[in-house]
């Protein structure tokens, strides 16, 4: 098999100006500090959606040391390209009814937690788009003494990829499921000024069969494991201000890899930053620094270069905050001829207290992914207005409309048979709207 072609270098163009921008808004985040001297850390921003409504909120069901929440979710939408295909649009409704139910411990010390979830969607016209989802996460925190607490937490997924992702390779064909089990555990130290964070996690995903033309396709080539340990360490300059320098390894195995190219690699993330929350006008968070992923295979390009998440929360009076985010990974990519994909995501959002009970929100993303060692560069576009009204503590309407525009540049080497994501890449519009019902029981 002939050797990849080398990777094209064509976000470095793109680069200085993201540096300079994310270093004017460390700049500003230490300008910010002298003038919020005296004004307390906890001192922070409460957004649109995390206020407590105290006549709205529901109020949990008690059982003994426990609080919990029971829900009923009642959802419809309807989609004008279901496929995120580019041509021969198909168009249908969706019905879901889902579940939840959360339960918390009260405990003055330690704490406990177990989430779950159900949902059972099913297309009006297409088959395909039925499917029945399900997780559930627990979580333990044991308080070792006044500055020091450890945590443990697990969670098992079953749920598909969504329809125009990167991993959805079928197009046309049915929704590609797996089964996700993710482990993880953190030791956290807080003295004085220092805060010191550990964490270490092991997730294991594994892909379910489809059925095409009454044939079964295998997915176990796209099954995979990954381990990842990280350190972060933190100090306090000012009230509300904090330096912090922070680093991940991590590794990806495909236990069940049959194809000649090996997908498995080994990668590091440094970075550096500043967190601040100094007044209730602004808070966040802005980091740079370096990543890099090698491949087992030397048919696969290594991806390296600037690492960089910045997060900014800002609310200019009570009833509307602003929201920017903008972060760089590295994903692994379900194609067999590409071992991997770095992702540039970047976002707003603004939300509205129209009224105390009424929430209006904004959103728009912008996510450009190079597919490491092709020419291919896709770039998704989308943006969602949504209403939320809190009818009463227990009943909750939300309403949306949005819209997805995703464009490629290029040919990727890999994909399926039949499927235009792997020969072509992508290019489709669609839209969407949706109103659910939400009842706490």
């Amino acid at each position: 098999m002939q050797a990849l072609p080398k990777r094209r270098r064509r976000y470095r163009a793109a680069e200085p100006a993201l540096v300079r921008c994310l270093l004017g808004l460390l700049a500003a985040c230490t300008a910010s500090q002298a003038a919020a001297q005296g004004i307390p850390a906890g001192d922070a921003a409460i957004s649109v959606q995390k206020r407590p409504r105290p006549e709205l909120d529901p109020i949990p069901l008690r059982f003994g040391a426990f609080e919990v929440l029971p829900s009923a979710e009642l959802r419809v939408s309807y989609e004008d390209n279901i496929y995120a295909a580019r041509t021969g649009k198909v168009d249908d409704a969706l019905v879901t009814l889902a579940t939840g139910f959360a339960a918390r411990s009260t405990w003055a010390r330690h704490a406990v937690s177990l989430d779950a979830d159900a949902a059972l969607a099913r297309g009006l016209s297409q088959d395909n788009e039925n499917t029945d989802t399900y997780d559930a996460r627990a979580a333990a925190r044991l308080d070792l003494g006044v500055a020091t607490s450890a945590s443990v937490r697990i969670g098992y997924a079953r749920a598909y990829e969504p329809r125009g992702s990167v991993g959805d390779t079928t197009v046309r064909g049915p929704r590609i499921a797996y089964n996700a089990l993710e482990t993880g555990a953190q030791i956290r130290h807080e003295t004085g000024r220092l805060l010191v964070e550990a964490e270490a996690s092991l997730d294991t995903f594994r892909y379910a069969p489809y059925r095409v033309a009454g044939a079964a396709l295998a997915q176990g080539d796209r099954d995979y494991r990954t381990w990842s340990t990280s350190l972060r360490t933190g100090y306090a300059v000012g009230p509300g201000v904090a330096l912090f320098v922070e680093g991940s390894y991590n590794q990806a195995r495909y236990p069940d890899e049959a194809r000649s190219l090996d997908r498995s690699s080994d990668g590091y993330s440094v970075r550096g930053g500043v967190q601040f929350g100094v007044t209730r006008l602004v808070r966040g968070r802005a980091a740079l620094g370096y990543q890099d992923q090698r491949y087992d295979d030397p048919a696969f390009p290594r991806i390296k270069g600037l690492d960089f998440a910045a997060s900014l929360e800002w609310n200019p009076t009570q009833m509307v905050t602003w929201t920017l985010d903008a972060r760089r990974t590295i994903q692994r990519s379900p194609l067999a001829g590409v071992a991997g994909i770095r992702q540039s995501r970047y976002g707003a959002k603004a939300d509205y207290e129209l009224r105390r009970n009424l929430i209006l929100t904004a959103r728009l993303d912008r996510t450009a992914s190079d597919y490491a060692g092709t020419g291919r560069v896709q770039k998704d576009f989308s943006g969602v207005l949504g209403a939320q009204w809190l009818a009463n503590r227990r009943l909750r309407v939300s309403a949306q409309i949005g819209f997805q525009a995703t464009r490629s540049d290029g040919s990727s080497a890999g994909g399926r048979a039949g499927g235009e994501a792997g020969a072509i890449g992508r290019r489709f519009d669609r839209r969407r709207v949706s109103l659910s019902l939400r009842y706490t029981l």
